[in-house]
């Protein structure tokens, strides 16, 4: 197992775990340094560093920013920004009332489809952090509708199914802007997931370029899945372009992956790089 996992998901946002048990559960697999990246909220990242605290691990500030571009999905990781910091707080909080009132509407769908769903459920399931279609995809499941979460969004709030919704997302640029300007360093989540346009190596070389001028910082190269081939590929695309690597297993819980934290092998030393990036901005 890895010592660092800079990218895993609590309840605060669609995990299965509280932040603090999420902690507790990587330092039981030997997460030395890791990265709570709870989508659009910072919410449990206070918690997170407490647990950190009390187990021996070290947690650094991290967010997953939701972004699109040409109608293409580019998710950006924040890392080591001021989580007091106003005006980032203030867009995330936007953020996350979009959320709500995106599931909000997906809720709606489902009821005119005479579906046993009611929204206040839906938060229940949420936990009080940011609302997501997993949580719809969980009161689904919890009302009998379907099987599990994955035959939830095959089957209705996936996207071309009858009870998704769009919503808008920020731009990756702009994304990389708002971390830096809370004094973090930005970077490319997942860059070429599987049978996605972005795996095209030739296109994400093209596409860096603007985001580097906004104020990225990274490239992740180490995720579940990846061949040592793209691993490869990739880490000559950060070492071109002068981006930290950084990687980990996007770990939401064992609905979505049987792969623990720290089951992603990335380098001891990308913490520091990220402090070193932070500090050269």
């Amino acid at each position: 197992m890895g010592t660092v996992d800079l990218h895993m998901h609590s309840r605060a946002s669609d995990g299965s775990y509280a932040p603090g048990e999420l902690v507790r559960l990587a330092a039981g697999n030997g997460v030395e340094v890791l990265a709570v990246t709870d989508h659009d909220t910072v919410e449990g990242v206070p918690d997170a560093m407490r647990a950190g605290g009390e187990v021996g691990v070290e947690v650094l500030p991290g967010v997953e920013l939701g972004c699109e571009v040409d109608g293409l999905r580019t998710d950006v990781l924040g890392y080591l920004f001021d989580l007091d910091d106003p005006s980032f707080n203030e867009m995330l909080s936007g953020i996350r009332q979009q959320r709500h009132e995106r599931a909000h509407r997906m809720v709606q769908k489902l009821q005119a489809m005479g579906l046993p769903i009611e929204y206040e459920r839906v938060e229940e399931i949420s936990g009080g952090g940011a609302v997501g279609r997993p949580h719809v995809a969980h009161a689904l499941v919890e009302a009998g509708v379907v099987e599990d979460v994955g035959s939830a969004f095959e089957e209705y709030i996936g996207l071309g199914r009858p009870a998704y919704e769009p919503h808008a997302r920020l731009t990756p640029e702009d994304a990389c802007r708002a971390v830096r300007a809370a004094g973090g360093v930005p970077v490319v989540a997942h860059p070429v997931p599987p049978s996605d346009p972005w795996s095209d190596p030739k296109h994400l070389r093209t596409f860096l370029p603007s985001l580097i001028e906004a104020g990225l910082g990274g490239l992740e190269c180490y995720y579940p899945g990846y061949t040592a081939r793209v691993v490869r590929w990739l880490e000559a695309l950060a070492w071109h372009f002068k981006l930290v690597a950084t990687g980990g297993t996007d770990y939401h819980g064992p609905w979505r992956s049987e792969m623990l934290p720290g089951g992603v092998d990335v380098p001891e030393d990308v913490p520091d790089r990220l402090r070193e990036a932070a500090v050269r901005a």
